[in-house]
């Protein structure tokens, strides 16, 4: 499975992936996310998330024509994954959702797999296909696979123009 990352690589190296290598995401890697992603935190600890797998290709390409070159990478990665959340167990699906969203996408990364954030999903079209209750939230659906590059890192602003301190 290979060494995951340690914090700080994970942490300054992460990007968006656009473009997909025509490679698998093997079974045991998407499990080893999975399982990092049962440590996101919650409000009330209710653990009100779930991940829907879509390996339909056809599906897939449903979900990348939605909202036009904003969804696109959906076409070319193996699967995708909907992040989810049910009302029922919490009154924050949206930020329980967010924050699942982005300890898939880290825990991803970790692996070494790429994902992209697509938001916009929370859609009646979108929960009809994928099977999900219309009273639950999707906060994003990623494409999930190896990258066939990287991108580079972007310029960042420095930290004493980000922070703000009241004393």
């Amino acid at each position: 499975m290979g060494r995951v990352m340690d914090g700080p690589e994970l942490l300054m190296t992460r990007r968006s992936i656009r473009d997909y290598a025509n490679k698998e995401v093997p079974e045991e890697v998407l499990w080893r996310i999975l399982d990092f992603c049962r440590y996101a935190p919650t409000s009330n600890n209710s653990e009100s998330y779930y991940f829907v797998v879509i390996k339909n290709r056809d599906i897939c390409k449903f979900l990348s024509n939605l909202r036009a070159e904003h969804s696109e990478p959906l076409a070319n990665a193996p699967m995708a994954v909907a992040i989810c959340t049910d009302p029922m167990k919490t009154r924050r699906v949206i930020e329980d959702g967010c924050i699942a969203a982005y300890h898939f996408i880290l825990s991803a990364w970790m692996c070494r797999v790429g994902t992209c954030w697509i938001g916009g999903m929370d859609r009646d079209d979108v929960k009809e296909k994928l099977k999900i209750p219309k009273e639950h939230y999707i906060s994003s659906i990623t494409p999930l696979g190896y990258p066939a590059e990287i991108p580079e890192i972007p310029p960042r602003r420095n930290k004493e123009n980000i922070v703000k301190f009241l004393v």
